[in-house]
């Protein structure tokens, strides 16, 4: 059953998943384990990961006869989009899209549209969601993406990735953040949000490798295209509007004790300065009490002069910086025009690393640009769209790091570290292969690079033609 130059084919899939038989993958891989960073081959059966390392030894863990496969290109673990609104990406996809439509022209589209609405007829069925979901898993699945966290859940957004998943067709693990969705008349105030999450039943953690809760997401400021980002300095010379708050200081820790104290995580869209101070010192209010590390509270954007103290204070904390470079690549040019060179140091991750913050790279897709080798190559060369020359080179982060923002940390923010974010025996066989090897690759290869492969649970989701 030996197949030393064979390609991963249909056949090979279904005897994989049918026969229940493991097979021996070999090809250079990248596994993101400290401990053995680099591998010939892995072995894999049931959709874990039984072996990884040199190819004797992974032919030594398996029986004789085991089926061999080489593929071409280098192995990375599964990437993870840790800010991707999946669903709303699936309705526009369903709404403008036909079938079979790639992923270069989805992307294109989306970057063209950020602002249309995701449904442009009533509200969409059940069936919309799920037939959505199933035109867009293939498209993120085709960018290496095997996970997402999805960070805003409304009610009816859960019910339609619990079908999807009930039906059998949820083929990326998504972890979803409910949204309470505080300031809407339904939700008015904190106190209703307590209340929404005191009776759904279930908290922070619950559910499976495929669809988990995540922690609630919550706004504290505005946005920084509008200008209502909450800042520490005026946004204009002679005036003194800051920005927007949008729940109260009091009533937000308020919030975060209740969740801290109940199992649930928060995880705050805080763009501007003042937001990230406030809302970091609110988290390490709630970690005086008790540790919160497993309830993966975080920091989401926290972009627009976040001060080194509140990066201090959110990092000791344990808070996680669920951080967005496409925002900065996509808003740069517009943000100088707001602030001048006070918007050059936005998204300023080499301080987030340096302080030893735990960094999680996300989209906010299908909103933002969502390609995570141009993601990785904005966050390698600084470059931003409209924008000649680098902004604050100094906050550039190497490949290496921005590949662990989306695999080891983004695996953290998913509550699957032990599961998932890099190539370990036990751990689960999600991984995607592209043509160019990290280890020796430029900021621009990567960026050009091409993915091949991208496969969840042992099952290919994504082969690209001619792969």
């Amino acid at each position: 059953m030996r197949e030393a130059t064979g390609r991963w084919g249909g056949v090979l899939k279904r005897e994989i998943v049918e026969s229940g038989a493991p097979v021996v993958i070999v090809a250079p891989t990248v596994t993101m384990d400290p401990e053995h960073p680099r591998a010939e081959a892995f072995a894999m059966h049931a959709g874990r990961l039984l072996a990884v390392g040199e190819l004797d030894a992974v032919r030594a863990a398996v029986p004789q006869g085991t089926r061999e496969v080489t593929l071409d290109g280098v192995v990375l673990p599964g990437l993870i989009d840790a800010h991707m609104h999946m669903q709303r990406g699936g309705l526009k996809a369903l709404d403008q899209f036909p079938e079979g439509t790639d992923v270069d022209s989805y992307m294109e589209r989306m970057l063209q549209t950020p602002h249309d609405p995701e449904w442009r007829d009533g509200e969409p069925t059940m069936e919309d969601r799920v037939e959505g979901l199933r035109r867009v898993q293939p498209l993120l699945h085709a960018l290496g993406f095997t996970g997402v966290i999805d960070p805003a859940v409304t009610i009816d957004e859960m019910r339609g990735y619990q079908e999807t998943k009930r039906r059998g067709a949820l083929t990326m693990r998504t972890v979803a953040m409910p949204y309470p969705e505080i300031g809407t008349p339904e939700v008015p105030t904190v106190d209703e949000a307590i209340t929404y999450l005191t009776g759904i039943g279930a908290s922070t953690g619950f559910g499976d490798d495929v669809l988990r809760i995540g922690p609630i997401k919550v706004y504290y400021d505005g946005e920084g295209m509008k200008g209502e980002a909450l800042l520490e300095r005026p946004w204009r010379d002679g005036d003194d509007f800051t920005g927007v708050q949008r729940v109260p200081t009091e009533d937000f820790q308020r919030l975060v004790d209740f969740c801290a104290d109940n199992g649930w995580g928060v995880g705050v869209h805080a763009v501007g300065g003042k937001a990230v101070a406030e809302a970091s010192a609110a988290f390490a209010r709630a970690a005086e009490r008790a540790s919160i590390d497993d309830l993966r509270f975080q920091l989401i954007h926290a972009y627009l002069e976040p001060s080194e103290e509140s990066i201090r204070t959110a990092t000791a904390a344990g808070v996680i910086a669920s951080l967005q470079p496409s925002i900065a690549w996509n808003n740069l040019e517009g943000l100088i025009g707001r602030l001048g060179d006070r918007a050059l140091g936005l998204n300023p991750v080499r301080s987030w690393i340096d302080a030893g913050a735990r960094v999680a790279f996300g989209s906010d897709g299908p909103f933002f640009p969502f390609d995570p080798r141009l993601i990785v190559w904005h966050s390698m060369t600084r470059l931003a769209r409209g924008v000649d020359a680098p902004a604050s080179p100094e906050q550039a982060i190497s490949l290496q790091e921005a590949l662990a923002a989306y695999t080891v940390d983004a695996a953290w923010a998913s509550m699957a570290e032990d599961r998932r974010g890099m190539l370990r025996a036990g751990m689960l066989a999600d991984f995607t292969v592209i043509d160019v090897d990290p280890a020796t690759c430029t900021a621009e290869d990567f960026r050009d690079a091409t993915v091949l492969r991208t496969v969840v649970g042992g099952e290919t989701v994504f082969q690209a033609p001619g792969a």
